[in-house]
Protein backbone atom coordinates (compact mmCIF):
# COMPACT_ATOMS: atom_id res chain seq x y z
CA UNK A 1 0.00 0.00 0.00
CA UNK A 2 1.39 3.30 -0.97
CA UNK A 3 2.94 5.30 1.90
CA UNK A 4 0.88 8.53 2.09
CA UNK A 5 2.37 11.90 1.57
CA UNK A 6 2.25 13.02 5.08
CA UNK A 7 4.24 10.19 6.26
CA UNK A 8 7.15 10.73 3.80
CA UNK A 9 7.12 14.26 4.82
CA UNK A 10 7.08 13.55 8.39
CA UNK A 11 10.28 11.54 8.05
CA UNK A 12 11.67 14.39 6.44
CA UNK A 13 10.50 17.01 9.26
CA UNK A 14 12.30 14.80 11.93
CA UNK A 15 15.25 14.35 10.49
CA UNK A 16 15.90 17.61 10.15
CA UNK A 17 15.11 18.23 13.31
CA UNK A 18 16.81 15.86 14.83
CA UNK A 19 20.59 17.20 13.12
CA UNK A 20 19.57 20.52 14.42
CA UNK A 21 19.43 19.50 17.62
CA UNK A 22 22.35 16.96 17.34
CA UNK A 23 24.57 20.42 15.93
CA UNK A 24 24.03 21.59 19.34
CA UNK A 25 25.46 18.16 21.04
CA UNK A 26 28.49 16.46 19.06
CA UNK A 27 31.78 17.84 18.11
CA UNK A 28 31.68 17.71 14.29
CA UNK A 29 29.76 20.43 13.37
CA UNK A 30 31.56 21.57 10.18
CA UNK A 31 30.39 18.02 8.75
CA UNK A 32 26.70 18.48 10.19
CA UNK A 33 26.46 21.58 8.84
CA UNK A 34 26.99 19.90 5.14
CA UNK A 35 24.78 17.07 6.39
CA UNK A 36 21.66 19.82 7.07
CA UNK A 37 21.83 21.67 3.90
CA UNK A 38 21.85 17.65 2.35
CA UNK A 39 19.45 16.45 4.18
CA UNK A 40 16.94 19.73 3.05
CA UNK A 41 17.79 18.64 -0.38
CA UNK A 42 16.49 15.27 -0.20
CA UNK A 43 13.39 16.84 1.40
CA UNK A 44 12.81 19.07 -1.03
CA UNK A 45 13.49 16.45 -3.83
CA UNK A 46 11.19 13.91 -2.05
CA UNK A 47 8.59 16.25 -2.44
CA UNK A 48 8.86 17.14 -5.77
CA UNK A 49 9.66 13.68 -7.07
CA UNK A 50 6.43 11.49 -6.10
CA UNK A 51 6.39 8.59 -8.24
CA UNK A 52 4.40 5.93 -8.27
CA UNK A 53 6.06 2.51 -8.15
CA UNK A 54 5.67 0.36 -10.85
CA UNK A 55 5.29 -3.55 -9.67
CA UNK A 56 7.43 -6.09 -10.50
CA UNK A 57 10.22 -3.56 -11.90
CA UNK A 58 13.22 -3.76 -9.94
CA UNK A 59 13.58 -0.45 -7.69
CA UNK A 60 17.01 0.76 -9.49
CA UNK A 61 15.27 0.80 -12.93
CA UNK A 62 12.42 2.73 -12.20
CA UNK A 63 14.99 6.12 -11.10
CA UNK A 64 14.70 7.82 -14.26
CA UNK A 65 18.16 9.97 -14.24
CA UNK A 66 17.11 12.14 -17.25
CA UNK A 67 14.42 13.62 -14.97
CA UNK A 68 16.87 14.36 -12.27
CA UNK A 69 20.15 15.63 -13.98
CA UNK A 70 18.30 19.61 -13.76
CA UNK A 71 18.06 18.77 -9.68
CA UNK A 72 22.07 18.78 -9.42
CA UNK A 73 23.02 22.36 -9.58
CA UNK A 74 20.90 22.79 -6.16
CA UNK A 75 22.78 20.12 -4.39
CA UNK A 76 26.08 21.61 -5.89
CA UNK A 77 25.45 24.98 -5.14
CA UNK A 78 24.77 24.40 -1.21
CA UNK A 79 28.14 22.25 -1.63
CA UNK A 80 29.98 24.66 -3.01
CA UNK A 81 29.03 26.72 -0.03
CA UNK A 82 29.17 24.95 3.11
CA UNK A 83 31.13 21.42 2.60
CA UNK A 84 34.96 20.85 3.06
CA UNK A 85 37.49 22.65 0.45
CA UNK A 86 37.99 19.57 -1.68
CA UNK A 87 33.90 18.98 -1.95
CA UNK A 88 33.61 22.82 -3.03
CA UNK A 89 36.39 22.54 -5.44
CA UNK A 90 34.87 19.38 -7.03
CA UNK A 91 31.24 20.83 -7.06
CA UNK A 92 32.33 24.24 -8.93
CA UNK A 93 34.13 21.72 -11.38
CA UNK A 94 30.98 19.77 -11.92
CA UNK A 95 28.93 22.40 -12.31
CA UNK A 96 31.32 23.46 -15.59
CA UNK A 97 30.48 19.90 -16.80
CA UNK A 98 27.00 19.68 -17.85
CA UNK A 99 23.57 17.61 -17.68
CA UNK A 100 25.49 14.97 -19.28
CA UNK A 101 28.07 14.29 -16.87
CA UNK A 102 26.03 14.53 -14.00
CA UNK A 103 23.72 11.71 -15.89
CA UNK A 104 27.11 9.81 -16.24
CA UNK A 105 27.63 9.73 -12.36
CA UNK A 106 23.75 9.03 -11.52
CA UNK A 107 23.42 5.80 -14.04
CA UNK A 108 26.60 4.31 -13.05
CA UNK A 109 25.90 4.86 -9.07
CA UNK A 110 22.66 2.95 -10.48
CA UNK A 111 24.19 0.14 -11.93
CA UNK A 112 25.52 -0.89 -8.49
CA UNK A 113 28.30 -2.61 -10.73
CA UNK A 114 30.82 1.40 -11.12
CA UNK A 115 32.48 2.12 -8.18
CA UNK A 116 32.55 5.70 -7.82
CA UNK A 117 34.98 8.26 -6.26
CA UNK A 118 33.58 9.33 -3.23
CA UNK A 119 32.39 13.07 -3.91
CA UNK A 120 30.98 11.75 -6.92
CA UNK A 121 29.05 8.96 -4.66
CA UNK A 122 27.99 11.87 -2.39
CA UNK A 123 26.40 13.82 -5.46
CA UNK A 124 25.07 10.46 -6.54
CA UNK A 125 24.00 9.31 -3.41
CA UNK A 126 22.36 12.39 -2.26
CA UNK A 127 20.54 13.34 -5.45
CA UNK A 128 19.10 9.59 -5.69
CA UNK A 129 18.05 8.42 -1.93
CA UNK A 130 14.97 10.03 -1.53
CA UNK A 131 13.47 9.08 -4.68
CA UNK A 132 14.31 5.53 -3.90
CA UNK A 133 12.92 5.73 -0.51
CA UNK A 134 9.57 7.15 -2.11
CA UNK A 135 9.77 4.15 -3.85
CA UNK A 136 10.90 1.19 -1.32
CA UNK A 137 7.71 2.75 0.69
CA UNK A 138 5.25 1.38 -1.56
CA UNK A 139 6.55 -1.79 -2.44
CA UNK A 140 5.42 -4.65 -0.46
CA UNK A 141 7.63 -6.06 2.32
CA UNK A 142 8.65 -9.70 2.98
CA UNK A 143 8.46 -10.43 6.91
CA UNK A 144 10.62 -13.15 6.54
CA UNK A 145 13.80 -11.74 4.75
CA UNK A 146 16.90 -12.70 6.27
CA UNK A 147 19.66 -11.52 3.79
CA UNK A 148 22.62 -9.17 4.51
CA UNK A 149 21.47 -6.72 1.39
CA UNK A 150 18.50 -4.65 1.20
CA UNK A 151 15.54 -7.08 0.07
CA UNK A 152 14.19 -4.31 -1.97
CA UNK A 153 16.99 -2.73 -3.72
CA UNK A 154 20.32 -4.58 -3.23
CA UNK A 155 21.60 -2.12 -1.27
CA UNK A 156 24.12 -3.07 1.59
CA UNK A 157 23.18 -1.95 5.05
CA UNK A 158 24.14 1.92 6.48
CA UNK A 159 23.39 0.85 9.77
CA UNK A 160 21.33 -1.08 12.37
CA UNK A 161 19.24 -0.27 14.41
CA UNK A 162 17.81 -1.93 18.38
CA UNK A 163 14.23 -1.70 19.21
CA UNK A 164 12.77 -2.97 23.06
CA UNK A 165 11.25 -6.06 22.20
CA UNK A 166 10.03 -8.03 25.32
CA UNK A 167 13.10 -8.44 27.81
CA UNK A 168 15.75 -7.22 25.31
CA UNK A 169 15.84 -5.48 21.91
CA UNK A 170 15.36 -6.86 17.94
CA UNK A 171 18.00 -5.47 15.87
CA UNK A 172 17.38 -4.55 12.28
CA UNK A 173 19.50 -2.84 9.05
CA UNK A 174 19.07 0.18 7.17
CA UNK A 175 19.61 0.25 3.48
CA UNK A 176 22.41 2.96 2.69
CA UNK A 177 20.78 3.48 -0.73
CA UNK A 178 16.46 2.93 -0.24
CA UNK A 179 16.48 3.64 3.58
CA UNK A 180 14.68 0.24 3.49
CA UNK A 181 14.41 -1.25 7.35
CA UNK A 182 14.42 -4.90 7.51
CA UNK A 183 14.77 -7.71 10.62
CA UNK A 184 18.29 -8.92 11.10
CA UNK A 185 19.77 -11.67 13.43
CA UNK A 186 21.42 -10.05 16.18
CA UNK A 187 24.60 -12.33 16.74
CA UNK A 188 25.85 -12.17 13.31
CA UNK A 189 28.06 -10.30 11.25
CA UNK A 190 26.15 -8.60 8.09
CA UNK A 191 29.28 -8.71 5.88
CA UNK A 192 30.84 -11.90 6.17
CA UNK A 193 28.22 -14.46 8.48
CA UNK A 194 30.04 -14.94 11.38
CA UNK A 195 27.99 -16.03 14.49
CA UNK A 196 30.73 -16.74 17.07
CA UNK A 197 29.50 -13.89 19.86
CA UNK A 198 33.30 -13.74 20.99
CA UNK A 199 34.16 -12.75 17.40
CA UNK A 200 31.52 -10.05 17.14
CA UNK A 201 32.86 -7.34 19.88
CA UNK A 202 30.88 -4.00 20.35
CA UNK A 203 32.21 -0.94 21.14
CA UNK A 204 30.67 2.36 22.20
CA UNK A 205 31.30 5.63 24.16
CA UNK A 206 30.70 6.61 28.12
CA UNK A 207 29.14 10.21 26.23
CA UNK A 208 26.76 8.56 23.85
CA UNK A 209 26.03 5.24 25.06
CA UNK A 210 23.09 4.35 22.47
CA UNK A 211 25.09 4.53 19.68
CA UNK A 212 27.49 1.47 19.15
CA UNK A 213 30.23 0.03 17.06
CA UNK A 214 29.46 -3.23 16.21
CA UNK A 215 32.78 -4.84 14.78
CA UNK A 216 33.41 -8.71 13.26
CA UNK A 217 37.21 -9.83 13.85
CA UNK A 218 36.72 -12.21 11.10
CA UNK A 219 36.47 -9.89 8.27
CA UNK A 220 37.26 -6.94 10.40
CA UNK A 221 34.23 -4.72 8.74
CA UNK A 222 31.67 -2.79 11.17
CA UNK A 223 28.82 -0.81 11.06
CA UNK A 224 27.33 1.24 13.87
CA UNK A 225 24.07 0.77 15.73
CA UNK A 226 21.33 3.17 16.74
CA UNK A 227 19.73 1.49 20.12
CA UNK A 228 16.33 3.04 20.53
CA UNK A 229 16.03 1.11 23.82
CA UNK A 230 18.51 3.54 25.24
CA UNK A 231 17.60 6.55 23.32
CA UNK A 232 14.13 6.78 21.84
CA UNK A 233 14.19 9.86 20.51
CA UNK A 234 17.27 9.36 18.68
CA UNK A 235 16.66 9.62 14.49
CA UNK A 236 19.02 6.33 13.54
CA UNK A 237 19.92 7.74 10.25
CA UNK A 238 20.69 11.56 11.24
CA UNK A 239 22.07 10.02 15.12
CA UNK A 240 24.33 7.47 12.92
CA UNK A 241 26.21 9.99 10.89
CA UNK A 242 26.51 12.40 13.56
CA UNK A 243 28.51 10.33 15.83
CA UNK A 244 31.32 10.14 13.62
CA UNK A 245 33.78 10.01 16.25
CA UNK A 246 33.00 6.60 16.52
CA UNK A 247 34.01 5.91 13.15
CA UNK A 248 37.30 7.78 13.38
CA UNK A 249 38.30 5.02 16.47
CA UNK A 250 36.96 1.97 14.57
CA UNK A 251 38.92 3.01 11.40
CA UNK A 252 41.59 3.61 13.78
CA UNK A 253 41.86 -0.05 15.33
CA UNK A 254 41.65 -1.72 11.81
CA UNK A 255 38.63 -1.71 10.98
CA UNK A 256 36.46 -1.09 7.90
CA UNK A 257 32.68 0.00 7.40
CA UNK A 258 30.56 -1.55 5.02
CA UNK A 259 29.13 1.35 4.00
CA UNK A 260 30.19 4.72 4.62
CA UNK A 261 27.63 7.63 5.25
CA UNK A 262 26.10 10.24 3.32
CA UNK A 263 29.22 13.05 4.65
CA UNK A 264 31.86 9.96 4.26
CA UNK A 265 32.13 8.45 7.87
Amino acid sequence: MPASINNREDRWRLRLSRVRDLRDQVPNAPALALYQVTLQFQADLSRRFRQTVVSGVPLRDQIDVSALGPELPSLLEVSAQHGPELLRSEARELAKAGEQKWRDILSAFLSSTTRLNPIDDFFARACLQPVAENLQLQMARNEHSIGSVCPLCGGRPQLAVLKPEGEGASRSLICSFCFCEWPFRRVICPWCGEEDKERLPRYSSDDWNYVHVEACETCKHYLKAVDLSINGLAVPLVDEAALAVLDVWATEHGYTKIVRNLIGF
